[in-house]
């Protein structure tokens, strides 16, 4: 079982391209977003030892995704909890995807987005 979130871009890829985007802008702008998204996993993670808080890193899986998540074996369990009551659902990953966390992604992303696409009117 592995735990973590996959955060893409493809759907404004084209747009992307149209603007003539680099592979390096396109991850940077995905880069802007999960940012957020890792940031908040590290807050909201139940610390014991900080194992599972350090292992939070953002691996780029293709041009328009990255996947973001903790490496440590034992992240699912905190993630979906056990049938030990010892062991409760504490959830850090959804979440950090999701509500508010996922409208601050958005808009870190938008931000970037457009920091690139004034760069580039820059240099018309």
């Amino acid at each position: 079982m592995k735990a973590a979130i996959t955060f893409d871009v493809s759907e404004f890829k084209d747009k992307m391209d149209k603007m003539k985007f680099t592979p390096k802008e396109v991850k940077d702008v995905l880069g802007a977003g999960s940012a957020v998204v890792k940031t908040t996993q590290k807050l909201l993670v139940p610390v014991d030892t900080g194992a599972t808080r350090a292992s939070i890193i953002e691996r780029f899986v293709s041009g328009t995704s990255v996947e973001i998540g903790p490496s440590t074996e034992y992240a699912p369990y905190i993630e979906y909890g056990t049938s030990n009551p010892n062991y409760p659902i504490q959830p850090f990953i959804v979440p950090s995807a999701t509500g508010r966390s996922k409208a601050r992604a958005l808009h870190a992303m938008a931000f970037a987005i457009n920091l690139t696409i004034l760069d580039h009117m820059a240099k018309w």
